[in-house]
């Protein structure tokens, strides 16, 4: 469901991302039945490495499923996906990250940082990793006249991963991932070692 002020925010969102990459990105819509479209943007910050951004997550504020009133003022956000992996091996990812950002909707759940998501499936073909753990990113948090919209990274996770960071927390697997040198970028890379 959307709030009156949406599409101002979607707008400033999509200037923003213009910026701070300079240059005008490949998009893509993806639509579910009784959710709002959500376009999904893709830019080549370096070459052979791309940066995926949802558009659309934040045309209304997040709110807990619990919550059945319809606000105006929220927490707003969109997701990030940086990449490296084989253009011809990214097949889905559009699909994967609108499935991600149509979720606080769908099932009435609010994105922070630290928290784990899980599609259930590869998020790309030959991808080991299903989901991810939400992190702040380099790109700046976006002001806009109806609250602030957070750019959250997801940094992919492969099932084994994101089961570890269940019990253990997502701290703890950022920081299996920095003493193995897990790249991130990677989505065909196996678990880290969680032993």
């Amino acid at each position: 469901m959307t709030d009156a002020h949406g599409d101002d925010v979607l707008a400033l969102v999509d200037a923003a991302l213009a910026e701070h990459f300079g240059q005008r990105a490949i998009r893509s819509s993806v639509t579910f039945l009784g959710v709002e479209p959500v376009e999904v943007l893709r830019f080549e910050p370096i070459p052979g490495e791309y940066m995926y951004s949802t558009l659309g997550m934040s045309r209304a504020p997040m709110r807990p499923s619990e919550e059945s009133a319809v606000l105006d003022q929220g927490p707003r956000a969109e997701l990030l996906l940086h990449v490296h992996t084989r253009q011809d091996a990214l097949a889905g990812v559009w699909r994967s990250l609108a499935v991600l950002a149509a979720a606080p909707v769908v099932e009435g759940v609010v994105y922070t940082p630290g928290m784990t998501v899980d599609l259930g499936q590869p998020l790309a073909l030959g991808s080991r990793c299903v989901g991810g753990v939400l992190a702040s990113s380099a790109v700046a948090d976006v002001a806009t006249p109806h609250g602030t919209v957070a750019l959250l990274q997801v940094q992919p996770a492969t099932s084994a991963e994101l089961a570890w960071a269940r019990v253990h927390g997502s701290t703890a697997l950022e920081d299996r991932w920095r003493t193995a040198g897990v790249d991130l970028l990677d989505l065909g890379r196996p678990a880290a070692p969680l032993i």
